[in-house]
């Protein structure tokens, strides 16, 4: 998605994800009582391979005018409104409704 803009995750998307999500958990690991090592880098690879494959069949196409740098710039951020912050503001997300609560947001 990130390199083409069509309704299919790349490895691009999930590893920038996964890489807001590491980083998310390390920013807020006072504020949300948990560690990296807790929450389990597993975990987060899995969560950010689901929220990867929602974003790329949720999003609207932007047509002509895109850029790949849009979606990398959007799924990289961990500060509020981020999609980072959306998933990880429970233990157990619904990750198809945070998605699309999220795009909705930035849409």
């Amino acid at each position: 998605m990130i390199q083409s803009n069509d309704r299919s995750k790349d490895l691009e998307d999930v590893g920038v994800l996964f890489h807001a999500l590491i980083r998310y958990v390390e920013i807020n690991e006072e504020e949300r009582d948990q560690s990296l090592v807790a929450a389990g880098y597993a975990n987060l690879l899995a969560l950010a391979e689901e929220a990867a494959t929602e974003v790329a069949m949720q999003h609207q196409d932007e047509g002509d005018d895109w850029d790949g740098c849009v979606w990398l710039e959007l799924l990289e951020k961990v500060d509020e409104g981020s999609l980072a912050e959306a998933l990880m503001a429970t233990e157990d997300p619904n990750v198809p409704e945070v998605v699309q609560e999220w795009l909705s947001r930035i849409e």
